[in-house]
């Protein structure tokens, strides 16, 4: 019966998504990712080659992700040598406009052009290409060349479901890299702080300690980091109450004094000043001091 082999098409479709479906659970590159996903749609598909190519949207070019199977030595020059141009051939069409598109007869689309695929040293007898797209973001387009068979629109679907899991991993590395740096920035931020500074949770445990804070006190960051405030600064049990007074009170303080035992045992006058930590809701979510030795000012 014709619908046996349309079922057994569906089912393996099915178990190629469960199977990178799984992927996405691991802590993997996009690359990575990237090169066991084409290695399941050629084989899913019964394609030669597999490519994913993302958008540099400033300088309007496809840059080649990773490309597998047969012709993948012969497109990974061709993208080395050139630079390919959003818009020009028949992926960087589809990459353009956002729409999955097949032919089974390239030779007869006008968008297709035989030249990208003669510096790849590739004879293409179809092609099924779809883009990359999540949130109407467009982030590239996936392209998968010569079947055995006519591509149809079970292989369109296929490879639209995929886009689209490769879209996801995309948007996460790049909030992912959007976090450290901001990550990085507020670091930054807090290591050119002219004094020590030292932020703690609502639980009381250190979040912050700058290496002024670590100069004046003489204690590690690494040693501090993560602990309770009442836990690190033995020597200096004058501390914690300053945080946890500013976190139960919710009260800032501005020029305040006190004296600590510092590095090397020394005692300190501090200059110090607390205070609060929210989040982007406005809650809040911890507490910090801001301080200087001003030992010799006071003399």
């Amino acid at each position: 019966m014709d619908y046996i082999p349309a079922v057994k098409k569906e089912i393996e479709h099915l178990q190629a998504l469960h199977e990178i479906a799984s992927f996405l659970s691991f802590k993997i590159t996009l690359k990575e990712l990237s090169e066991k996903v084409l290695a399941i749609v050629s084989s899913t598909l019964q394609v030669e080659t597999a490519t994913i190519y993302t958008i540099n949207w400033e300088q309007k070019q496809l840059i080649c992700l990773t490309s597998f199977g047969k012709d993948s030595e012969g497109i990974l020059k061709r993208e080395s040598r050139l630079k390919h141009k959003l818009g020009f051939g028949f992926v960087g069409w589809i990459a353009q406009i956002g729409r999955a598109e097949i032919s089974n007869e390239p030779n007869k689309h006008h968008h297709y052009t035989k030249e990208m695929d003669t510096l790849a040293s590739i004879t293409v007898k179809n092609i099924l290409c779809v883009p990359i797209i999540l949130k109407n973001k467009n982030y590239g387009a996936i392209e998968v060349i010569n079947k055995k068979t006519d591509f149809d629109d079970l292989d369109k679907e296929l490879l639209l479901t995929i886009s689209s899991y490769i879209a996801m991993t995309i948007e996460n590395s790049e909030l992912y890299q959007e976090l450290l740096y901001s990550r990085d920035y507020v670091e930054t931020v807090i290591e050119s702080i002219p004094g020590g500074f030292i932020a703690s949770n609502k639980e009381g445990k250190i979040t912050m300690f700058n290496t002024q804070a670590q100069n004046i006190l003489g204690l590690n960051k690494s040693f501090v980091l993560g602990k309770n405030a009442k836990e690190v600064f033995l020597k200096q049990p004058e501390l914690p109450p300053i945080l946890f007074d500013a976190l139960i009170n919710q009260h800032q303080q501005n020029r305040q004094e006190i004296y600590v035992i510092g590095k090397n045992d020394k005692r300190l006058l501090l200059g110090y000043g607390t205070i609060l930590i929210k989040d982007k809701l406005g809650k809040l979510a911890g507490s910090g001091i801001i301080f200087q030795d001003i030992t010799e000012f006071a003399k």
